[in-house]
């Protein structure tokens, strides 16, 4: 159901203060949306790297930009379902393990008891939304904080990961129709070269910004991690709420996962290790708060665009790639600050 009405979580918090000069319009600009520092960072980050690598037109060639494409819809495809949690008030640190596990199951059944590979994708996206009910049901039953639930999670499916594969990589036809669906290349059009993952990671920024911006259920989310003792009180079924998000976010990892294994033709046991960093960072690059109430799923894909940027240009400027972590490391202690230095702290129950 549509609503016209803001956030709960935003009619709680007091506008920003006002002041004159260009210091106050542009505080107020990026205070405005969530996104707006992510869409600047982005910016900066392209035009930087467009200069420095070694070929003027090699960071910016179609085949550049469409491997960005490509890195930045795996990122940002998970980044954007954990960033509604987050804003919702909290984390889930098992996206990695979630994505390796469901994403095993399918290649899995195909190879080991000839099962329909549609049957096996439906296997797959059925054990992320096992995976991501019980992370619900045990963070709403026991009231443990989900950052430790889910720690113990990301433990718990690595490990049944490694038993299924025996920690050799399972092989799967990524010419199968039903693979092609999540990782043919396209041949011709706008999007001419690009892996249609891209298409998958519009198709879920588009709604998963509808449900968040235009729904009461996106007030709910707002609700829910601005304020969760008046959101309840208010009639705010928090506790479904944050259910149906742990639910979405291991949907969002099995999507990735999916597209990964149409890709790379196989899947290790060490597949999707880390992941849960880069993702938390793009949605916090994205303006996304940690203690709750506030944030963008456009932040978030910004974010992973971001990630994706530093990724691509450290390689084609010939620079080490462990820099990488040194770099996403750096923008989130910078987004923190920034989120700090703007205002945007949880308002007071």
């Amino acid at each position: 159901m549509a609503t016209e009405q803001a956030p709960l979580a935003e009619r709680e918090t007091a506008p920003p203060r006002r002041g004159g000069g260009w210091q106050a319009t542009a505080r107020g600009l990026l205070i405005g949306r969530p996104e707006t520092g992510a869409l600047f960072g982005a910016i900066t980050m392209f035009v930087v790297f467009a200069f420095i690598a070694p070929s003027s037109d090699t960071f910016t060639s179609r085949t550049s930009l469409a491997g960005l494409a490509s890195i930045t819809a795996e990122i940002g495809i998970v980044a954007m379902g954990i960033t509604l949690l987050m804003i919702a008030g909290h984390f889930d640190l098992s996206v990695g393990s979630v994505l390796g596990f469901s994403s095993v199951i399918g290649p899995y059944l195909i190879l080991n008891y000839g099962t329909d590979p549609f049957v096996a994708v439906l296997a797959s996206i059925g054990v992320a939304i096992s995976i991501g009910l019980l992370n619900g049901v045990l963070v709403v039953g026991t009231r443990i904080p989900s950052f430790i639930v889910t720690l113990g999670t990301l433990l718990i499916w690595r490990s049944v990961l490694l038993r299924v594969t025996e920690g050799f990589p399972v092989a799967v036809d990524k010419d199968t129709f039903v693979f092609k669906l999540f990782s043919y290349r396209i041949e011709d059009g706008f999007f001419h070269g690009y892996q249609v993952s891209f298409l998958w990671f519009i198709g879920v920024l588009l709604l998963l910004s509808f449900v968040l911006l235009r729904t009461r259920f996106g007030n709910w989310i707002f609700a829910s991690g601005g304020n969760e003792r008046s959101a309840r009180s208010m009639g705010v079924p928090v506790d479904r709420v944050w259910m149906i998000l742990f639910v979405v976010t291991a949907l969002c990892a099995c999507l990735m996962g999916l597209i990964q294994v149409g890709r790379f033709n196989t899947v290790e046991a060490t597949r999707g290790a880390g992941l849960e960093l880069q993702v938390i960072a793009a949605a916090v690059v994205g303006g996304a708060r940690l203690n709750g109430g506030y944030g963008s799923v456009l932040g978030a894909a910004l974010g992973a665009a971001m990630i994706a940027m530093i990724q691509q240009g450290l390689i084609l400027s010939g620079i080490a790639n462990y820099w990488l972590q040194f770099a996403v490391g750096t923008l989130i202690i910078g987004a923190v600050i920034a989120n700090q230095k703007l205002g945007r702290s949880r308002p007071q129950i």
